[in-house]
Formats: structure tokens, sequence, C-alpha cells
């Protein structure tokens, strides 16, 4: 059984929070927070699937997928975490709500287009002195000229969130489940993999 059967979906997922932990706590910029919490956990992923693949052990593969998950969980949950930690709440005035579409379009391995349409909204914000001028969210939350409680970061290292809307615990608990997912499915498909190899495996003539 392969020993990144069982380490690669956990150092993954514990390498995204260790450095969304160091830009959220610590002195770690924007790209590094993009390059070693989203990008290197992904492409790890990516290469530890590709490897099981060629070997054929599919469930290993396979694995990658909510590994993939709990790493971004465990990404976002710093955030809401820190606002959580030192979030102040406050109350804003909504001066203009702007909708924004974005659509996106990709090929799949049939040759097939598909249109993801992704639609959010900008609140301007009157906030009182420190607090953001920006919301975005993906829908309205209230009317322009409307209130609106929204928690920020006083240190401006984490992005505000409407009030209401900040799930540390949550997004933390939805991470180990995926990743103890990653883990069952790859213990699972090791299991597997190695009861096959001995399937495989020539039997020695009798009497030798």
């Amino acid at each position: 059984m392969s020993s990144s059967t069982e380490a690669a979906p956990p150092l993954t997922a514990a390498l995204a929070f260790g450095v969304a932990w160091e830009s959220a706590y610590g002195s770690l910029g924007n790209w590094g927070f993009f390059l070693g919490g989203l990008l290197l956990p992904l492409v790890l992923l990516g290469w530890h699937a590709a490897l099981a693949a060629r070997r054929g052990a599919s469930l290993i593969a396979l694995s990658a997928l909510p590994a993939g998950l709990g790493a971004i969980l465990a990404l976002v949950s710093v955030g809401h975490s820190a606002l959580e930690d030192r979030g102040v709440e406050i109350s804003c005035v909504v001066l203009k709500v702007t909708e924004h579409t974005e659509t996106e379009s990709s090929m799949d391995a049939e040759g097939h287009w598909t249109s993801t349409t992704r639609t959010s909204y900008d609140h301007r914000l009157d906030c009182p002195a420190g607090g953001p001028e920006h919301l975005d969210t993906p829908s309205r939350l209230v009317k322009e000229g409307e209130s609106l409680a929204v928690v920020h970061d006083p240190q401006g290292k984490v992005s505000p969130r409407a009030a209401g809307d900040v799930h540390g615990r949550g997004l933390r608990t939805a991470a180990a489940m995926a990743v103890g997912a990653a883990v069952f499915l790859g213990l699972v498909g090791g299991i597997r993999e190695a009861y096959e190899k001995r399937r495989r495996r020539p039997r020695r003539p009798a009497g030798r």
C-alpha cells in the first residue's frame, strides 16, 4: 500500500490551512496565500491522483476530489475564524448595489461546450471610520438606502462579511468530514490495490 494513499489528503488540507492561518494571523501576502494555500495543494492532489490512476488505483485517484474540497474548505474557514476571533460588527448604509454577471465556458471530454453563469452583487457601503467600502456577495442583501450589519477585520487581512454569514466552526467541521472521506477512500483503495497485487502474484509450485 502506498504511503501517499493515507498521507496526501490530510497533508494537503493541513498545508492549505497553515498557509491561510499565516495569511490571516501572520505576515504572508496575497501571492503567498494564492500560491501556497490554493494552487500548490491542488497541484499536489492532481499529481497524487495521476499517479494512482496510472497504476489503476481508481479509488485512490478518486480520493483527490474530497481532499481538494477539504483543502478549499479549510482555506476558507480560517478567514471566518479570524472574523469570529477579532472581527468587529458595525452598521453600514448601502449606497448602491451593482449586479455583475460573468459567463465561463468550458469543453468536456467529448468536445461539447458548456457555459456557467455567475452573478454577484457589489454593495457600496457608507460605514463608520475604518469600515469597508464594498461588500461582494452572491445575492442582494438589502435595498439601497437600508442599513446592513457587517463584520470586518480591523487589521484588514480578511475580507468583510455580512453579520450572520460567519461560519468558522461549520466550515472546519465540513473540511474535516471531506478530508475524512478522502482518507477512507484512500484506505479502501489501498487495501483493494494490495489484494489485487497478491491475487496476480504467481503461486509457487507445491513442495518447493
